[in-house]
């Protein structure tokens, strides 16, 4: 038992590793977005306001909780092979 709950400890922390990476590589891709945009349309006024309000909007995204999968497959994925395993 304490094997296994190292293993989901180290698992957890690795995922949570890849979490970070993945939701600050997409959140820069989102940035560069709205700095093309605002290039593209050749808009006027403030550009940093502008970006803060695109990077506001996606924060509250639904694309933005889609990261949270790195989560739940994995764990899911462990846990219908462990359900599987032992009652199939």
């Amino acid at each position: 038992m304490f094997t296994f709950l190292r293993l989901v400890l180290l698992l957890v922390v690795v995922l949570t590793l890849i979490y970070a990476a993945v939701s600050l590589y997409s959140r820069e891709q989102r940035r560069a977005k709205l700095k093309r945009r605002w290039k593209d349309k050749g808009l006027t006024g403030d550009r940093q306001a502008f970006i803060q309000r695109g990077l506001n909007q996606y924060d509250h995204s639904f694309r933005r909780r889609l990261v949270l999968l790195v989560y739940i497959l994995p764990l899911g994925a462990i846990a219908l092979i462990i359900y599987v395993i032992n009652f199939s």
